[in-house]
């Protein structure tokens, strides 16, 4: 992959995050919306996994790649951090923002680790930085990543449906 390409591809990465965080943020702002930890997972897993398909990393690579880290229990690129940390004042929406936090913080160092060696920032590190986070907030809440997967699949399924709807709309009028 040629090196525009790729700065390219990271600068659609951290526009998606800051995306990501701007949507939660005016949905929590909306009051009309009812929105929770598991919403704010199904809306960053999705743009993720959108994100995979238009620079053509493969998201199922990213998940093999989680499960033997994890099973290797190195650490070295996702730090142990506790989404529950206060749980008595504590809500999900707290949690999930500490999570987005930790995200940024990871990416960050991951990026000060990259200048120090010399060596460039890729796309791919930092995909799976934010899937392990992620991940790691959706194994301390408790929550079924299948059944998360299964709402994101739902999610672009309707997304595409919606698309569609409106190129036949514009193709008829």
């Amino acid at each position: 992959m040629s090196e525009n390409n790729e700065a390219s591809n990271l600068d659609i990465f951290f526009e998606m995050v800051d995306s990501v965080e701007n949507d939660i943020s005016d949905m929590l702002d909306d009051e009309s919306n009812e929105i929770g930890g598991y919403e704010c997972m199904v809306i960053c897993f999705n743009s993720l996994r959108m994100y995979c398909d238009k620079v053509g990393i493969d998201f199922g690579q990213i998940e093999d790649q989680y499960h033997e880290f994890k099973e290797s229990k190195t650490g070295e690129i996702i730090g142990d951090f506790n989404v529950d940390d206060n749980s008595e004042t504590c809500n999900e929406i707290e949690a999930f923002n500490r999570t987005l936090e930790k995200i940024e913080e990871s990416l960050a160092a991951f990026e000060k680790r990259c200048e120090k060696k010399d060596e460039s920032i890729d796309e791919w590190n930092c995909v799976f930085i934010m899937y392990g986070c992620l991940r790691k907030y959706c194994e301390e809440m408790k929550t079924s990543y299948a059944d998360l997967m299964l709402d994101v699949s739902q999610m672009q399924s309707d997304l595409e449906k919606d698309l569609s709807a409106e190129q036949s709309d514009e193709n008829i009028n």
